[in-house]
């Protein structure tokens, strides 16, 4: 009897091992959750005391937490476009967001560029994308023409948080002559699916892009799913529901107020797709990475913990976000990782992830897999370079070297000086030297920009 009971105990913990062993194997569901305008101080991971997001900290408790994560510009449209292609974004022109985005307009993503949404699709996977789409307006720049299955949410850069409300909005706006068009265009026009103009929806555009993320989930359960859910999320207009007002009105500053109410709901959002995945059994085997796409806009209420600048900067608070991976599967738990990881290193990694190579131009991104298992030694980037109008910036190792427009050349060690309040120029010139000309030889070959800054 004895021996039978040790035979099937052990046949289950071999049972048990296989299953785990198939489940690392298999390719993974992939969900990319991307928060907008998101400070690096504004998650309880991250140092954050007045908002609560238990969600995201789990995420981070049970995955990889980066401390030198990084997006490839420090504002929105850019940023998005290299995270999307895994190509620094000046290499195709997009330096700057695209104005109003009316169909027929020229301004988006080059057509020539690969996108994540071309790449899982060629891997096998039933690809969507939710929320904030900011790469084109037009047909050609769409979404479900970009490599998406489905595309739910609004192709702006903005948007208003209540839909059901947008027509009185709109009306409201319109009434003062010397409103920017630019708002009446990003915060009111209509959701769609899939190119098809939604009449007003009922609800919190959060809970909405979560809604119909969930549900796209639960329909295809029985395939390979990557999911772009991009949230518009804590970024203006500071809109939240009541009841998330009323949780933090002891904040006494009344944008913080809104924001933390945001974030929370934000937060309370990613928890649904957690449990999403836990009903369908998917969540052993589905990497989520969740980061923001630029630093906070204090302006706007938001923290960016210790780090200088904000949105807009090439400082660390511009472009240094919070950022993290879990998988159970695939992926140990409870780590923190310092080494430099950029969005361009979403792309190659997935790509990997799914069985598949880029098909498209050289990337400036790497696969990550081997710094997040702790199998490779060194950091996957030599050097990160970012730029914004004159607005400078190159990480080298520990050093980070920094330029405001028709400002001299500022450089700080990062690891040393998270804050960027040493600036070591003055004591190490032929460090500057040295690395001024590199970051102007990766600069100086880049095409121009496609377009102007609308908001020059």
């Amino acid at each position: 009897m004895m021996r039978k009971l040790l035979f099937y105990l052990a046949l289950a913990a071999a049972l048990s091992f296989v299953c785990a062993v198939a489940a690392e194997s298999e390719p993974p569901n992939i969900i990319v959750i991307l928060a907008d305008d998101l400070g690096y101080g504004d998650i309880g991971a991250y140092g954050c005391r007045d908002i609560e997001t238990p969600n995201i900290d789990k995420l981070a408790e049970t995955g990889i937490q980066l401390t030198s994560g990084y997006v490839s510009a420090p504002y929105c449209g850019p940023s998005r476009a290299g995270l999307m292609t895994g190509r620094y974004q000046q290499r195709h022109g997009f330096r700057h967001n695209p104005a109003i985005q009316e169909g027929g307009s020229p301004l988006g993503l080059d057509v020539e560029e690969e996108t994540l949404g071309d790449v899982m699709t060629r891997a096998g996977y039933r690809t969507a994308a939710y929320g904030k789409w900011h790469l084109g307006g037009s047909e050609c720049f769409h979404p479900n023409n970009r490599g998406f299955y489905e595309f739910y949410g609004f192709l702006g850069g903005g948007h208003c948080f209540f839909p059901e409300q947008y027509a009185d909005k709109m009306r409201e706006w319109a009434n003062p002559p010397d409103r920017p068009v630019t708002d009446l265009y990003m915060y009111g026009t209509p959701l769609e699916i899939n190119g098809i103009d939604l009449p007003p929806q009922k609800g919190y555009l959060t809970d909405l892009l979560t809604t119909q993320a969930i549900a796209f989930m639960k329909g295809f359960r029985h395939r390979r799913l990557f999911m772009y859910v991009s949230y518009n999320a804590p970024h203006v207009p500071l809109e939240a529901p009541e009841e998330y007002l009323e949780k933090y009105s002891h904040i006494q500053d009344h944008k913080r107020r809104t924001y933390a109410a945001m974030v929370d709901n934000l937060d309370w959002n990613v928890g649904r797709i957690v449990s999403a995945l836990d009903e369908l059994g998917k969540r052993e085997n589905t990497l989520i990475v969740f980061l923001s796409d630029n630093g906070g806009p204090e302006k706007n209420g938001a923290d960016n913990g210790l780090l200088r600048g904000e949105k807009g900067t090439t400082f660390e608070g511009g472009v240094r976000v919070p950022f993290i991976w879990n998988w159970p599967a695939g992926l140990v738990k409870d780590r923190t990782l310092d080494v430099p990881v950029s969005s361009l290193d979403l792309l190659p990694t997935f790509a990997a992830l799914g069985g598949t190579e880029p098909a498209g131009k050289p990337l400036d991104g790497v696969n990550v897999l081997p710094w997040l298992r702790g199998t490779a030694s060194g950091t996957p980037h030599e050097r990160l370079f970012w730029d914004r109008d004159g607005q400078c910036g190159m990480r080298e190792g520990d050093f980070k070297l920094v330029r405001m427009k028709n400002k001299p050349w500022m450089l700080f060690n990062v690891i040393e000086d998270i804050g960027e309040e040493t600036d070591l120029s003055a004591s190490m010139p032929e460090k500057v030297k040295t690395m001024s000309m590199v970051y102007n030889n990766w600069l100086n070959p880049m095409p121009p920009a496609r377009w102007t800054d609308p908001q020059q």
